[in-house]
């Protein structure tokens, strides 16, 4: 027997059951402008269940939850997909039924590190995100970047993903505060490259020096380069 409206109830009362009012409170306020509903439920909580499951019959539970407004169950449905163990082709098509549902940088940055899988399947997925670089949805665009970000930020990819960053136009924060992330962690990783390309990006004034920030906050980056950092501020 697939997955039913009865097990559905029972996956709510248990989010009912693990909800932290005052992480609810806290959490909602990281979130502003979001209109959903917050049960308080930890990620760690959230994943466990997330992984059992998983296990069961997942496609019967994404089904259900795709288009919930609560939001520790749209959380649960991206996490669902990205956990599942299939094929990684039918996997993106849970995906890309998934991402216009996301509508806050968590969902969104969360989705992205579970997809562990992308590290063995790279390229097919370099090819996937690319549509969505160009939308006009901002956690679509999000959603690439952060993607990039996890997951290509390689040898083989570090100047293609400078490259992308250095081209996205959208005016959205989220979008901006992700490509400003991505790139301090290219820092990081590439400092070198990434040093070259800050010297001559054509990102905007707001982007560029959030990068720099992130890249001074850096615990992984020198009290030296955060000397020279705080003078390339624009």
């Amino acid at each position: 027997m697939g997955f039913t409206r009865e097990d559905l109830k029972k996956v709510d009362d248990r989010l009912r059951e693990m909800a932290d009012e005052k992480y609810r409170e806290f959490h909602r306020r990281l979130i502003p402008g979001v209109e959903t509903v917050f049960y308080g439920v930890r990620v760690p909580a959230l994943r466990k269940l997330a992984r059992q499951l998983a296990k069961e019959d997942w496609r019967g539970f994404v089904e259900l939850t795709k288009d919930s407004s609560v939001y520790e169950f749209n959380m649960l449905c991206g996490m669902v997909c990205a956990l599942a163990k299939c094929d990684f082709e039918e996997k993106l098509e849970y995906v890309e039924k998934f991402i216009p549902s996301i509508n806050n940088w968590a969902v969104c940055d969360i989705v992205c590190g579970d997809l562990k899988d992308v590290k063995n399947n790279r390229e097919r997925m370099y090819q996937f995100i690319k549509p969505y670089l160009g939308s006009q949805e901002e956690y679509e665009v999000r959603f690439a970047i952060v993607i990039l970000m996890q997951y290509f930020v390689t040898d083989n990819y570090i100047k293609d993903v400078l490259k992308i960053y250095d081209g996205i136009r959208h005016q959205g924060y989220y979008v901006k505060m992700a490509v400003a992330w991505g790139i301090s962690i290219c820092y990081v990783k590439y400092r070198d490259i990434t040093l070259d390309y800050l010297n001559s990006c054509n990102l905007d004034d707001f982007t560029y020096n959030k990068s720099v920030q992130k890249m001074m906050e850096s615990l992984r980056v020198s009290r030296e380069d955060k000397e020279m950092l705080r003078s390339m501020k624009r």
